[in-house]
């Protein structure tokens, strides 16, 4: 288990600063929730807590106006981290979840987080659903062993127009003090968000979780310690939703920093051709849908054929040193 906002000191603010510029508009929305029907699984081990794990969505994402190739699970589980030019968060809840397994003895009862993709570009919406999940502070607790009660299922939904969608499903919440371990029980995001100092902007709900009022600030740290209260005692009532929509509208379309590399065929089977317009050799990593480092390759100026029959199947980033990267699926 790891904390967000663990670790500082704990200094009240004198006052916090709220109402910085952000680049979203955001609404509230009612609508009935879906459960994913047809969904892929995040390769998690049973009893997972804090997974971080690179989703395979095949669009890159513009967060806060900075276009990001690389969106993975993050900090306590229920929070995204898109990887641009600055860190984003993506944050539907604050509260620190993992798998209902361990307090479960007939080995039925699991949390999952799955994925699914809908939609045709330039117009495809990836989307991701906790679903089961428990909360780390009852799941773990000493005396909580198949005891835990309290489950929640959300999604969140990444447009490749930019917009971002949160909803919320069914949950059996009663405790509230047990949600959001040491951070505030709420929702929101962080634009450039630096784990070490605290820098960057928030973007956060205040208020009851069906009817928050949306409140930004780029005091942070100032935030934790203002009193401020988030959801309080609440949580989103099945089929309430948030949006938040660029004020600009954002392409996603391969950005221009990114299309001095393209591959093809991709799905690739048994070789890769990559078009990189460099000016001198550079190396290259695999990375594969767990975030590890599964292979190297060597570019040259120009086009390089890659043999990738020794990659399992599956999605791969294929990324350089200064952060280019392209997403290549391999199918044998």
């Amino acid at each position: 288990m790891k904390h967000l906002f663990l670790g500082m000191a704990c200094a009240l603010s004198a006052g916090l600063a709220w109402g910085q510029d952000v680049p979203y508009t955001t609404e509230i929305m009612s609508q009935p929730y879906a459960t994913l029907e047809e969904y892929s699984l995040l390769d998690l081990e049973l009893g997972w807590d804090d997974p971080e794990v690179i989703l395979p969505i095949p669009f890159d994402m513009v967060l806060w106006g900075d276009t990001c190739t690389v969106l993975a699970t993050a900090n306590l589980g229920e929070m995204i981290v898109g990887t641009g030019n600055a860190n984003h968060l993506i944050a539907p809840v604050f509260s620190d979840i993992c798998d209902v397994a361990p307090a479960d003895s007939t080995g039925q009862d699991v949390s999952e987080i799955r994925h699914t993709l809908e939609g045709a570009a330039p117009n495809r919406i990836f989307k991701v659903e906790y679903h089961n999940v428990g909360f780390y502070d009852e799941v773990y607790a000493m005396d909580s062993v198949i005891a835990a009660s309290q489950r929640a299922t959300y999604q969140v939904w990444l447009h490749e127009t930019g917009t971002i969608t949160y909803h919320y499903g069914p949950n059996t919440i009663t405790d509230y003090a047990l949600l959001a371990a040491d951070a505030i029980n709420t929702a929101g995001l962080f634009g450039n968000f630096d784990p070490y100092s605290y820098g960057g902007t928030l973007l956060v709900a205040e208020g009851a979780a069906d009817t928050p009022q949306f409140q930004s600030t780029d005091d942070i740290f100032g935030w934790i310690y203002s009193g401020a209260e988030g959801w309080g005692n609440t949580w989103p009532s099945e089929g309430t939703g948030y949006v938040f929509n660029p004020i600009q509208p954002t392409s996603v379309s391969t950005p221009a920093k990114l299309e001095v590399l393209t591959a093809f065929p991709n799905p690739a089977h048994d070789v890769l051709h990559v078009q990189w317009d460099g000016r001198q050799p550079a190396d290259a990593v695999w990375v594969d849908a767990q975030g590890q480092i599964a292979g190297t390759a060597r570019l040259q100026p120009g086009r390089t054929t890659l043999d990738v029959c020794d990659l399992e199947a599956g999605a791969y980033l294929l990324r350089m040193k200064d952060g280019t990267a392209i997403r290549v699926v391999i199918q044998h």
